[in-house]
């Protein structure tokens, strides 16, 4: 509660500092859509895409060329697995829950319908991690969250359709820049998020 809270803070700070700049150009929405996130690195091994919800609430302040997204994100992370034990087929799935702030800088161009291009950093704070392995009709699940670093930092790019309507659609890819396992026995895993978001918004003024 106490990581949603800062959280929380920390948009509301950046989306009031913003809104001093250019109060005439600030609006707000909201978004949700799929997450299909797995784990790179060199100790990731072989791992498929997981798919998981995202979305909340954005901020946007146009500062005439560019304009600034702070945005306040419930995304869904994790990966799958999947193998064979002597005989046994098996599947596991690494659920991590996170509450992100990405920061975005942002170019717009056209208009009516507006494509718009962005960049920026992501600052995640854990709230759960969960594995589940699923093996001749069996199910078994463990809280992993104690295993995995509270903190993520990613770089965040992608592109945005917004319609006349006060609708748009977008895609991202958010690359990891830190790893998620903790260290062990003093060796830190090379394990990190990498995400691909499809979602839909409205730009509520």
């Amino acid at each position: 509660m106490k990581r949603v809270i800062i959280a929380l803070m920390a948009f509301a700070l950046v989306s009031a500092a913003a809104g001093n700049l250019s109060a005439q150009g600030l609006s707000f929405g909201i978004k949700g859509g799929l997450n299909m996130a797995k784990y790179t690195g060199s100790d990731a091994g072989s791992n498929d895409m997981k798919i998981g919800a995202v979305g909340g609430a954005f901020a946007c302040v146009d500062l005439v060329a560019l304009k600034i997204q702070p945005e306040l994100l419930f995304s869904q992370k994790g990966a799958k697995t999947s193998g064979t034990i002597g005989t046994i087929d098996y599947t596991g799935h690494v659920t991590a829950n996170y509450v992100e702030v990405p920061v975005l800088l942002k170019y717009s161009f056209g208009m009516g319908v507006v494509p718009s291009i962005y960049l920026g950093p992501s600052f995640g704070m854990l709230l759960s991690a969960t594995s589940e392995v699923e093996a001749s009709g069996y199910s078994a699940s463990a809280d992993v969250k104690s295993y995995y670093n509270s903190t993520d930092v990613g770089l965040v790019v992608g592109a945005e359709v917004k319609t006349p309507l006060k609708l748009s659609v977008e895609a991202r890819y958010e690359m990891g820049l830190t790893n998620v396992p903790k260290e062990i026995l003093g060796v830190q895993p090379v394990t990190k998020n990498s995400t691909i978001s499809l979602m839909i918004g409205y730009y509520m003024f």
